[in-house]
């Protein structure tokens, strides 16, 4: 796109929009008072003004684009908004009066003609510049007199920041030589400091004025957004960082056209990292998990979040009887039934369909079961009843019904009487946790489908009851996904989905079965999200061809690393690095070498001699800010974690602890620095965990005190902890309560009740000369 050839010629000056002068207010008049106020909460409290720069807590010194290249394309500025400094950008875009820009560029035209006019008349060479002058000035009229065009003014700044004025000689040396690299001409406005930073702040007042003249397309060019990045859902959550500029990408998949997820990529890619990631940030807001976990990859995970994980095996206490209804009427059962025999018998021919469909029918007619809706509630059968009626039509002489019976009996064996005989029995399971993971590690290879077809529609059965927001993770899903003749019951389970909350994240390496299959094109068309992790580079055609991939989305997939991925969501395509936070990366890493280190840096007893000499890591209640990083780091590693409370002061402290009670945080930090308050007057302090009081301790006059901290979840709770601990309280020579909520000082039959700021007083007066 051509940026300075349809510019104004040199020497020509169009007017601008100028803005309304603020009327003054004489001394004595009527103040805005509102903006004066506005002014007075916003502006800083010291400025400091150097030639160069401008201090206001951190230096700034802003750097004007002065020059720009003569041929630009779209989105051309990105490169500057992509580098990883401290700066901000400003761009000032005004309109000209298209009244007056065509009237002028018409007196510029009528000079110029007479200016070529005269040096041919003289028989002087006239100048190419003068002549390209005149074909731009023409070529402009015309393109605005079509509508084509319009004229703006154009002002680049940009603010370069930094704590000292060592970091700022450094930023500033970088942006320069960024603009430069793209052709633009840096310049730093000295001694107009004040006036250049006003210039790059949000109140759209340009008081530096350098200005470049440009055309409407050259505007939508310098737009520095090329790439949609960012995304903003207020609920959503951090899926990875922009590969090309940086910027997080923040998307809440459940305000989408459909929650679900399809991650695809080679083995070791990166795809259970990529999930457990994504799992631990959805629970953190509230969403409940539920995992089919084929390889026990997710145990660590759930057991990290006080999950639950149902172990499934052949010794295993937990089943699910594919009989079981769990609560769908008896005709959607059925159909499922039918997908559930394909994954566990395999491919089925039309008469061994037959035999199972009247076998169905026949097993829940025996159990009571009919399409009453009364009989639902009644014992299901189980296996072993469908293979009794399914044998007797072994010994038929017919062979279109000898023959489908007898490899249907033949193939429920081993779900009867042989390895997999586990199956043929009552359900026993339980899904009481917000996050659940089902362990089938143990479950021999051949009986894997059949029991993830069993978890998903008893797990996705379960979860249809509640509208509240859940994510089902299927692991290795393509074992599951071709059940079905033709992918029907896998595409009435995704759809169905958004109607209960219900996002469905399929992880799969089996690409091509994935793009070739209906139940694949079922799966690809509702599930909103993608997530392209590296792949084997003979799928990414195929891949490019399925997604409508482009050229350059294609290249990231052939080359992409380990944490890389292409997002597809909706409109929204960009290639992304998943990026974990140190702790993050400590509970969901599975790399050896990785977990062999953290399992010898928690076994070994050094780990204490590598802090300050100051760390106890017996003190269970630390305070945050008289900790380094690095002992903050340590403890974190050791099962410390970080809660914020009020002191007994009353101000918000962070502290770093490690509560192994069943008392709430808030309980266990203000017992602990209740406890550290009676330590400065007296060592004859005790506290504890049992039914005994909180804290005790014994005065100098010889009296035993009882404290009591009361800080449970709701008034009702707080009121029967002191009603069971006030008969054990009285038994002290004197004892008071502590409470977290102030509402609790009205109940004075209880004795003494303090709010935590009055402690301190109350302990040193028992030990104040003639207390």
């Amino acid at each position: 796109m051509e940026f300075p050839d349809i510019k104004l010629p040199s020497g020509l000056s169009l007017p601008m929009f100028k803005k309304k002068k603020k009327t003054t207010v004489e001394e004595g008049g009527v103040y805005e008072y509102e903006d004066k106020l506005i002014g007075y909460l916003t502006s800083p409290s010291t400025i400091i003004k150097h030639i160069d720069d401008i201090q206001i807590e951190k230096f700034h010194r802003i750097i004007a684009a002065i020059n720009y290249p003569r041929l630009v394309e779209p989105g051309w500025l990105t490169r500057l908004i992509e580098m990883n400094l401290d700066f901000d950008l400003s761009i000032h875009i005004s309109p000209y009066s298209i009244e007056s820009t065509v009237k002028l560029l018409e007196t510029e035209i009528k000079k110029q003609k007479t200016d070529l006019y005269g040096l041919k008349a003289e028989g002087k060479i006239v100048p190419q510049e003068l002549i390209q002058k005149h074909e731009d000035t023409k070529a402009l009229l015309e393109a605005i007199q079509n509508g084509t065009e319009k004229m703006f003014t154009m002002s680049l700044y940009i603010d370069a920041k930094a704590y000292d004025k060592k970091t700022l000689e450094k930023v500033t040396t970088m942006i320069k030589a960024k603009m430069s690299s793209i052709m633009i001409t840096p310049k730093v406005p000295s001694f107009q400091m004040y006036k250049a930073l006003k210039s790059v702040l949000p109140i759209q007042d340009d008081q530096l004025h350098i200005t470049r003249e440009i055309t409407s397309s050259a505007v939508s060019a310098c737009f520095p957004f090329a790439i949609t990045s960012l995304e903003h859902h207020a609920t959503g959550i951090l899926i990875g960082f922009n590969q090309i500029n940086n910027i997080p990408i923040i998307i809440d998949p459940f305000e989408l056209s459909n929650p679900n997820i399809l991650v695809l990529g080679t083995s070791g890619g990166g795809k259970s990292y990529t999930i457990k990631l994504l799992l631990m940030r959805e629970f953190m807001e509230g969403v409940d998990i539920n995992i089919i976990d084929p390889q026990a990859e997710y145990t660590d995970l759930v057991k990290t979040f006080k999950g639950k994980t149902i172990r499934i095996a052949p010794d295993s206490d937990s089943i699910i009887n594919p009989f079981d209804l769990m609560g769908q009427p008896l005709d959607e059962k059925k159909l499922s039934l039918l997908a559930f025999f394909r994954v566990l018998l395999g491919e089925l021919n039309e008469g061994q369909r037959a035999i199972l469909d009247d076998a169905i029918d026949s097993t829940y007619e025996d159990a009571g079961i009919t399409k009453d809706p009364k009989t639902w509630s009644k014992r299901p059968p189980i296996l072993e009843d469908l293979y009794d009626h399914i044998l007797p039509l072994t010994r038929s002489e017919k062979e279109i019904i000898y023959r489908p019976a007898m490899s249907i009996v033949n193939r429920l064996k081993a779900y009867i009487f042989g390895p997999l005989k586990f199956l043929n029995q009552q359900t026993k399971i339980e899904l009481d946790n917000r996050m659940i993971s089902f362990d089938i590690r143990d479950i021999p290879d051949i009986g894997k489908g059949t029991i993830m077809f069993l978890i998903l529609e008893y797990v996705y059965t379960q979860m249809k009851r509640s509208r509240k927001r859940k994510v089902l993770v299927v692991d290795e899903a393509w074992s599951v996904f071709s059940a079905g003749d033709e992918g029907e019951y896998i595409l009435r389970l995704v759809k169905t989905c958004r109607k209960f909350n219900l996002s469905l994240v399929m992880i799969t390496q089996d690409v091509e079965d994935v793009l070739t299959s209906r139940a694949g094109r079922a799966v690809m068309s509702n599930t909103a999200t993608k997530i392209l992790l590296k792949q084997d580079t003979t799928v990414v055609d195929a891949i490019s061809e399925k997604f409508k991939l482009n050229e350059a989305e294609t290249r990231f997939l052939r080359i992409a690393s380990v944490g890389t991925a292409l997002l597809i969501a909706e409109n929204l395509r960009v290639p992304i690095h998943v990026q974990a936070s140190p702790e993050e990366h400590r509970i969901i890493t599975t790399r050896p070498d990785e977990l062999l280190e953290m399992i010898r840096r928690e076994g070994r007893p050094e780990v204490d001699r590598e802090m300050k000499p100051e760390l106890d890591i017996t003190d269970v209640v630390q305070n945050k800010i008289k900790l380094t990083n690095e002992q903050i780091e340590a403890l974190m590693d050791i099962g410390f974690t970080e809660v914020r409370v009020n002191s007994l002061d009353g101000k918000s402290e962070l502290y770093i602890i490690k509560n192994e009670t069943e008392d709430t945080d808030e309980h266990f930090v203000l017992q602990h620095l209740i406890f550290k308050e009676v330590k400065k007057y007296t060592d004859k302090v005790l506290i504890h965990y049992t039914k005994l009081p909180d804290i005790t301790f014994e005065t100098p006059d010889g009296r035993l005190i009882a404290i009591e901290v009361i800080a449970d979840l709701g008034l009702k709770a707080n009121i029967e902890s002191m009603e069971e601990k006030l008969p054990i309280l009285k038994k002290y020579n004197d004892y008071f309560y502590v409470v977290k909520d102030p509402e609790l000082r009205k109940y004075e039959s209880f004795g003494e009740i303090l709010v935590r700021t009055q402690v301190p007083t109350k302990i040193r007066s028992y030990f104040e000369a003639g207390s």
